[in-house]
């Protein structure tokens, strides 16, 4: 267990900002968790992961617990499918690499998606239709206040779109050790039914047809989206980011009726099935509400590759805020407040942050 004091969290979070926790342990097994529970049981805890969905404004004047315990284990394998406990301390993106390298099929679409295998149970993280809660069976964490280790289905967490109970009502309650998932096996049967789903890849069938051909493999979809996030994302290496900074907003039928008047071929998503998209009027009736991409308001207002000293948006996608690496908290707080009080104004649709905002 180290555990450092006045320590920098620089490093451990993806805008780079410079600031200091009180104590900071980085903990390799649950029973450190416990030790350090009872050494420093009068201090404020923060659970950091990976530090990929975190804007840190102030100092954090307590305890900043990190799990870093490893290990991919087989909890159970049948022809078909197999059962996979993860560490939450597991890097997400190599865990998503050794499932498609042992051709279980599930978490493939979410690669190159920063952070800890425990940030994303608690983020509940989705890409290209696909969503950790489609394979998600069921969590372990220590409950802090009481010490005991528990278990918890998905279906107790209040997984909603991009959201969980671990990111408001529970926030810094549960220290999250382990994930077990659900995944199948790439067999013949499996890879039929799999690509037979309609609307599947939607905007990666050109990217995997430069290179492959049906049916495609888990490994090609992995590839189709390898190269599409590296054309359209910032890396960490280059810019500090969280990625997409805010959700897709929910509005009603008659808001996307109006904003599309103004906005040619402005498309929308079912609030109860987000992997489809809805572009005609029948196709909305019987949704009061849909979802639709805030990348687009913030595009249509000149944010994509607007900058104010330290902090910007990407060039290529107008979700991304970045950094210099040299920009404070307080810095990316009032650049994104001027991108909400813009979309406000011009569309009347509030936005909401997706990364979790320390003060």
């Amino acid at each position: 267990m180290k555990i450092k004091e006045n320590a920098s969290l620089k490093k451990y979070n993806t805008f780079n900002i410079d600031v200091k926790a009180k104590y900071l342990v980085e903990l390799e097994s649950k029973e450190e968790c416990l030790d350090v529970l009872d050494k420093y049981k009068d201090e404020k805890i923060l659970i950091l992961g990976g530090g990929s969905n975190i804007l840190f404004v102030n100092d954090w004047n307590g305890i900043v617990l990190r799990p870093v315990f490893k290990g991919i284990n087989i909890i159970e394998e049948t022809e078909n499918t197999v059962l996979l406990e993860v560490a939450a301390g597991e890097e997400w993106d190599s865990f998503v690499r050794w499932c498609v390298e042992h051709d279980y099929a599930g978490v493939e679409n979410m690669v190159l998606i920063p952070g800890s295998v425990g940030g994303a149970v608690s983020q509940n993280i989705a890409a290209y239709g696909q969503n950790i809660t489609d394979t998600l069976t069921s969590i372990t964490a220590i409950e802090l206040s009481t010490k005991k280790e528990i278990t918890l289905k998905p279906e107790e967490c209040g997984y909603e779109y991009r959201r969980s109970n671990f990111k408001n009502i529970w926030k810094n309650k549960y220290l999250i050790t382990s994930a077990t998932f659900e995944l199948k096996k790439n067999n013949k049967e499996f890879e039929l039914s799999y690509h037979e789903r309609a609307g599947r890849y939607g905007s990666l069938k050109e990217e995997l047809d430069a290179f492959a051909k049906e049916p495609y493999s888990i490994q090609d979809v992995m590839e189709a989206i390898i190269r599409q996030r590296n054309k359209r994302l910032p890396k960490v290496e280059d810019l500090g980011t969280c990625g997409s900074f805010f959700e897709n907003p929910v509005v009603t039928v008659e808001k996307y009726n109006e904003l599309a008047k103004k906005m040619e071929d402005l498309q929308s998503y079912p609030v109860e099935n987000l992997s489809y998209n809805v572009n005609t009027k029948d196709q909305l009736e019987g949704h009061e509400y849909v979802k639709i991409p805030a990348g687009r308001l913030l595009d249509e207002l000149g944010w994509k590759g607007k900058w104010d000293g330290n902090v910007g948006v990407f060039e290529k996608h107008a979700l991304c805020v970045v950094t210099n690496k040299k920009a404070s908290g307080k810095e990316v707080v009032d650049f994104i407040e001027k991108m909400k009080d813009d979309v406000k104004k011009n569309y009347g649709v509030e936005l909401v942050t997706e990364v979790n905002i320390i003060k």
